[in-house]
């Protein structure tokens, strides 16, 4: 399409002059000033962190799956407790640093901070997300947590996980803080496309706790206890989609159940440590209890 030229031969015609009433002068400003408010709002959120990189899609996990994961039986975390068939289970270590990590979400002063820094590709961070998500379903709630499968280039390559990307989590006793530093894409061949960037504080603990900023992932505790890599090994999940690993959460006797509500278990019992071990129908479990015993976690006495 050619942009319409006014022959030389064409007269144009003068522009008629009428008064404008001065209603339409200020309806007209308002609307001016309201497009420009909005095209302000769009160079910000085109410039912020949080906006979708190219190519990456946030798949939300049933609401039936979330509330699966958020209500495993007591009977079955007591059964499982620390005792693994799949393998062995790396607890959470102490930090030995009295500091306490809190923050002050919505408000609520002073609650401690469980950090996961992770990435959506990682393998282990895949499968460390399994018992990350079950211990903290326990504390709070997730309205929103998005599917996720690791690369499918990497060692345990697609398993099946969730993302923390854009997820949505409310607890009484605790702020849980998230960084998908990497997604699952590599559309270069280069390296992976880039999600999240730690704030000040959240960098500070990867430089404290994690061997490098690209081991992923890294479980912090409030600064009281951390876990780098994976509580267990990623091919315990292996080809599993997340429908098959909630359902085996119904079996104690389960492989994958042993290993995800196992570490669950240890990852609770830290966490317990720093909310004064509330709430007491989660931290008093006996399932929790053996998590305690293993890790040496001594209780205060009860006044």
């Amino acid at each position: 399409m050619h942009p319409m030229v006014l022959s030389p031969h064409e007269p144009v015609a003068a522009p008629a002059v009428h008064a404008i009433p001065r209603r339409y002068v200020a309806l007209g400003l308002i609307i001016v000033a309201t497009i420009l408010v909005a095209v302000l709002v769009l160079i910000r959120n085109d410039n912020g962190a949080d906006q979708t990189p190219s190519g990456e899609i946030f798949t939300p996990a049933p609401t039936s799956l979330l509330q699966t994961i958020g209500h495993i039986p007591t009977a079955t975390v007591d059964a499982v407790g620390v005792t693994a068939t799949a393998g062995p289970i790396s607890p959470p270590l102490p930090t030995n640093n009295p500091a306490l990590w809190v923050a002050s979400p919505r408000g609520v002063a002073n609650l401690p901070v469980v950090f996961f820094y992770g990435a959506e590709f990682a393998p282990y961070a895949a499968a460390e997300s399994w018992p990350v998500v079950v211990a903290l379903s326990r504390f709070g709630t997730f309205t929103q947590l998005g599917l996720a499968q690791s690369g499918s280039s990497v060692a345990f390559s697609d398993t099946s996980t969730f993302t923390f990307w854009q997820a949505r989590y409310t607890s009484l006793w605790l702020d849980l803080q998230t960084v998908e530093r990497y997604g699952s894409l590599d559309p270069t061949g280069g390296g992976y496309t880039a999600l999240q960037t730690p704030t000040a504080r959240q960098a500070a603990s990867v430089e404290a706790y994690d061997t490098s900023k690209s081991t992923f992932p890294l479980l912090d505790v409030a600064n009281h206890y951390t876990l780098i890599g994976s509580a267990f090994a990623p091919s315990v999940l292996d080809g599993l989609s997340q429908s098959d690993i909630v359902a085996d959460l119904a079996f104690p006797a389960s492989p994958v159940t042993q290993a995800v509500v196992g570490a669950a278990n240890e990852i609770t019992a830290a966490i317990c440590t720093v909310t004064g071990q509330r709430p007491a129908a989660v931290c008093d479990t006996r399932g929790v209890a053996a998590a305690d015993a293993k890790m040496a976690i001594s209780r205060p006495a009860a006044s």
